[in-house]
């Protein structure tokens, strides 16, 4: 197997996956920084995750690295797992099922912190992981976020049903946050049909 057979597999069953644009920011984001404490929320298939792992093994070794990945979706968890075995990248990754949410305030109330933190779980819930996630950047701390306009949802949610528009309000909330936060740096990217956000924290404390 290899990563291709991932994406390829993501698109014949339609499982979101972080786009090609979004992923060239990424990279750059990783090897610009080059964090040694990884969190991603939103497993999915595993096709980010091991992206993100053939790229920090560019520039360090993976044993001398950190990377968790949190998926609430049990039959994606055992997808992406599988898959990253299949690649030789299970034994790099701390893979955990569970409610982002609820791991967030673990690791706050741990204080354990991250490098780098990519945001690609559930859109709707973004503005509600941002308090947290705060708490676990260090100053120059990165905070990668996917799918902010949810495909263009968040720039005409109004026409959306229910579910989406309220979704889309939620993105447009969180972009406010963290354009609005003392405590954080944005840029925000077009991707393809998509905008990412990439956010260092510049300040130890402050309001959202």
């Amino acid at each position: 197997m290899t990563i291709q057979d991932i994406l390829e597999f993501t698109k014949q069953n339609n499982i979101p996956t972080i786009n090609d644009e979004a992923w060239e920011l990424l990279k750059n984001t990783l090897l610009n920084n080059q964090p040694k404490s990884i969190l991603e929320i939103g497993t999915g298939s595993g096709y980010s995750a091991a992206k993100i792992l053939e790229c920090v093994r560019t520039y360090t070794y993976l044993d001398k690295i950190s990377f968790t990945t949190i998926e609430i979706d049990p039959d994606r968890f055992e997808l992406s797992m599988g898959n990253l075995k299949a690649l030789g990248l299970y034994q790099n990754a701390e893979m955990i099922l569970d409610d982002a949410a609820a791991i967030l305030g673990q690791y706050v109330l741990e204080n354990r912190l991250f490098d780098l933190v990519f945001l690609d779980g559930a859109k709707g819930q973004y503005i509600n992981y941002l308090p947290q996630i705060l708490k676990i950047l260090p100053i120059g701390g990165i905070m990668f976020c996917d799918n902010l306009s949810f495909h263009g949802l968040a720039k005409s949610g109004k026409d959306a049903y229910h579910k989406m528009r309220t979704i889309a309000v939620n993105l447009q909330k969180f972009q406010k946050a963290i354009l609005k936060s003392p405590q954080l740096k944005c840029k925000i990217f077009e991707a393809g049909n998509d905008h990412v956000a990439i956010c260092q924290k510049i300040l130890k404390n402050g309001k959202i």
